[in-house]
């Protein structure tokens, strides 16, 4: 499993709304095509790109833009982040 979980703060609620990103917590050793396919399957989204970093505490979080006008609002929702 690729991805450990959805992560939300203040600022990725507004990234939600205004760029239609959102951030998850994914394992450290993970590519970016596994991660947009693992998205992909897992939520039914399109995926149009993703940026990755290391957090200061080791783990690494990916920075997930989709398609489609507000999609990312759909699965924040759906997920229970909204």
């Amino acid at each position: 499993m690729v991805i450990k979980s959805p992560f939300i703060t203040e600022k990725v609620t507004n990234m939600i709304d205004s760029d239609n990103t959102m951030e998850f917590l994914v394992d450290i050793r993970a590519s970016k095509k596994e991660i947009k396919r693992e998205l992909e399957e897992i939520y039914n989204v399109e995926v149009v790109s993703i940026r990755t970093m290391i957090t200061p505490k080791g783990g690494k979080k990916a920075s997930v833009k989709l398609a489609g006008e507000g999609s990312a609002n759909e699965l924040a929702t759906t997920l229970g982040l909204l």
